[in-house]
């Protein structure tokens, strides 16, 4: 693990992408592993929060209702996220090794590595926390101690920011490798984190290009959707200028077909490439490539007599 290795990353860009359009039914995977986005609330004024908060209790059993079936549903999507995470690494592993995969058998593996998954995650959701909090404290601190106090602040925060967008950089690269040699690798849990470590600590650099990698792939991703959700509501913006119920009718769901695909299909491209990268590093590619150009075993006349004596007893 400590040999250096050259990565083509052009050829994991293209090789993602063959896996992501040739193998399809993981867009369902890769929409659910997919991390969701959050939103902006405006703000209301004093006489609809008024009436708001009227609303809120006098039906305060239909609030409570709301509130567990909308955390029913989150953990209903938490579950699947991780369940899809571990199919979809699974999947294009052997995808890339050459094997047919199905989409039973990646659902299958990803209920197998739900609680693996989900350990990795809660460990390094700790370490960030505690890493947080500490240098939160350092510089928020000094902050009560006036006009001193909020220079030192300053000056601490400034010190800090490098070493904790290092630390970052680390613990994400370490859970992307520890995912992958858990659920490709099998293993326990701080067996997978220590390996993670391991490929961090040796590959920073190449790990980092990749991370750029991702970032650019991502900044065309987005910009590619805009336009082309712009082209696709052309049509509509027309039809809603005569008629805006009938354009919004036709118009939305076209658009939220669209998004989810393409959101599906870009997140099985980028799991891809970590998971081709995570492949490059440890040699498992490798291992494929000498196995597929080693010339086929000669066929022996006993190995004819016995696939011959068995289609006889198939037909018997």
């Amino acid at each position: 693990m400590t040999t250096a290795r050259s990565i083509d990353y052009w050829g994991i860009v293209t090789r993602s992408g063959a896996i992501a359009w040739n193998h399809r039914f993981l867009w369902f995977f890769g929409f659910f592993a997919s991390a969701g986005g959050g939103g902006d609330f405006g703000s209301w004024g004093e006489r609809g929060f008024d009436e708001a908060r009227d609303f809120l209790t006098s039906h305060i059993e239909l609030l409570a209702v709301i509130i567990m079936g909308l955390v029913f549903l989150w953990l209903v999507l938490v579950v699947l996220s991780f369940i899809s995470k571990g199919a979809l690494l699974s999947c294009i592993s052997r995808v890339d090794a050459g094997e047919r995969v199905r989409f039973e058998e990646g659902w299958r593996a990803g209920t197998k590595a739900f609680w693996g998954m989900l350990g990795i995650t809660v460990i390094a959701a700790v370490v960030f926390l505690v890493v947080t909090a500490v240098c939160g404290f350092a510089v928020v601190l000094p902050l009560m101690g006036g006009a001193a106090g909020i220079a030192i602040g300053i000056f601490i925060g400034a010190i800090l920011a490098i070493p904790y967008i290092l630390f970052l950089l680390l613990l994400t690269f370490t859970v992307v490798y520890a995912e992958r040699e858990y659920v490709i690798r099998g293993g326990g849990v701080t067996d997978a984190l220590s390996a993670g470590w391991e490929l961090t600590r040796t590959y920073f650099r190449q790990s980092l290009l990749m991370w750029l990698v991702t970032v650019v792939s991502s900044m065309a991703f987005v910009i590619s959707l805009l336009i082309v959700l712009v082209a696709i509501a052309m049509p509509f913006i027309l039809i809603g200028i005569a008629n805006p119920i009938a354009g919004l009718i036709l118009g939305i769901p076209v658009g939220l077909v669209v998004l989810v695909l393409t959101i599906s299909a870009y997140s099985t491209y980028e799991h891809s490439l970590w998971t081709l990268m995570y492949r490059d590093l440890t040699g498992l590619s490798e291992a494929v490539s000498v196995v597929a150009t080693e010339p086929p075993a000669p066929e022996t006349p006993a190995d004819r007599w016995d696939m011959a004596e068995g289609r006889s007893d198939e037909e018997l």
